[in-house]
């Protein structure tokens, strides 16, 4: 969908001057956003009730930007302490786009390891802001509400709707909590850009599909026994299985299997959009040991992988689970132990992925936007397509049927690791080309 009027020359040129004169500003917001430990409370490993309504804190400043921008604001939660905000502006008499990012982010680890700078502390070096959450994906968060104060600032009147949408619960895909229940409540477009970092290959690429996430568990079982026994549950002349089966060797079976798989798919999942080699299945979490123990006294009797396996866009999750789950059969058919003792799947979460057309509209506005905001600016204009590397709410709006595309500042390179940054130049340019989008997509009220 085009809209009727976009904005003149001379507005254009207010618009970038408020996206400007706000930009220190904005980095501050930034610092102050990030200053808020908002790790998403329902993470594997964390306290609940230690880290509820860090979320909704951070959610607050958010709301109190779209409120300066002139925004209609509703903040609403389904558990307590963790509320969405959405702002709304223009009249609603023209075309729609919505702007959604999350406030959540992932524990920030042992702080000891974090070399350059606190997890919360929002430090500056030179260009460079560090803590959780700035590159994801906080910074995407401010950078579209800042476009929201500079269109309010210039004094352009939107003849259609922006909504500026800040939702919880991304990094555990809690749809229910966060945007699926901001769609559920009504709050829809007619496009989606999500403000997730969308570098690699480069810095502001648009990425308008992303793969699909499957996360499982894989636990085999074996027979306790004393350490001394190890020699002689192995060997085939000796007992073997009569007096003990150590399940982490059994577990390495089923790894060898899936990393097989792997392989094949490294030559047989190819996408344009991803380099060579992009799907694959990450063994991320094992455990093991004889009970409740973890000392190497005993053969273990139990053993566990999580696996977190991106696969393409073009294939359904049972498809690629049924997949998986042929490759475990066949490592346990050619081991006799597993032939009768078979590894047990845990299925958990199924992220579908996301695909909008790279001609669609919002995809080549969303272009054509980022190259007018790089004008003087010293940033190539050259605009970089690229499959999203992870996962992302894009997903709950494609699934209703609405276009959505990702782009905003920020590398996966450095997000969930230590020492993440973001480029505060990404952030402003991103607040730029945000601020040009909604104006032209959703025209100016004269």
């Amino acid at each position: 969908m085009t809209p009727q009027s976009g904005p003149d020359e001379s507005q254009t040129a207010a618009l970038l001057r408020a996206v400007d004169g706000l930009r220190d500003e904005m980095t501050a917001e930034l610092q102050e956003l990030v200053s808020i430990p908002s790790v998403n409370p329902k993470y594997p490993g964390i306290e609940y009730d230690e880290h509820v309504g860090f979320e909704g804190q951070a959610t607050a400043r958010l709301a109190q930007l779209y409120e300066r921008a002139g925004a209609r604001v509703d903040i609403f939660a389904v558990e307590s302490g963790r509320e969405n905000a959405i702002g709304t502006l223009g009249t609603g008499d023209g075309p729609s786009l919505v702007y959604n990012g999350h406030v959540d982010v992932v524990p920030e680890g042992d702080p000891a390891t974090w070399t350059i700078a606190p997890p919360f502390s929002g430090e500056l070096r030179g260009e460079r802001m560090y803590g959780r959450g700035t590159a994801d994906q906080k910074s995407g968060l401010v950078a579209q509400a800042f476009a929201g104060l500079a269109l309010h600032r210039a004094g352009i009147r939107l003849a259609g709707s922006l909504q500026l949408q800040c939702v919880v619960g991304e990094e555990t895909g809690d749809h229910a909590c966060g945007s699926g229940a901001v769609a559920d409540r009504g709050y829809l477009g007619d496009a989606v850009v999500v403000s997730e970092p969308s570098a690699p290959p480069t810095p502001l690429s648009i990425a308008p599909i992303g793969p699909g996430l499957l996360w499982f568990s894989v636990t085999v079982t074996g027979k306790k026994a004393h350490s001394a026994l190890r020699g002689a549950t192995i060997h085939s002349t000796r007992a073997g299985e009569v007096h003990g089966v150590n399940a982490i060797d059994k577990a390495f079976l089923v790894y060898q299997g899936l990393r097989a798989l792997e392989q094949e798919w490294a030559q047989t999942q190819r996408h344009p959009m991803w380099a060579n080699g992009h799907f694959a299945l990450l063994p991320g979490a094992i455990r093991g040991g004889p009970g409740t123990l973890t000392v190497p006294f005993s053969l273990s009797d139990s053993a566990t992988i999580e696996y977190a396996v991106q696969y393409h866009p073009d294939r359904e999750g049972s498809e690629v689970q049924a997949e998986i789950q042929a490759a475990i059969d066949r490592a346990a058919d050619a081991d006799p132990w597993l032939r009768v003792n078979r590894p047990v799947c845990e299925w958990k979460l199924d992220w579908e992925p996301f695909a909008t057309d790279k001609g669609a509209d919002i995809s080549q506005q969303l272009a054509d936007s980022y190259r007018s905001a790089t004008v003087g600016t010293g940033f190539p204009a050259d605009v970089a397509w690229t499959g999203f590397y992870g996962v992302c709410d894009a997903t709950v709006f494609t699934r209703r049927g609405i276009p959505s595309v990702v782009f905003g500042p920020g590398d996966l390179h450095n997000a969930h690791t230590e020492d993440e940054w973001v480029d505060l130049d990404e952030v402003w340019l991103a607040a730029r080309t945000y601020a040009l989008l909604a104006a032209r997509w959703c025209g100016i009220r004269k």
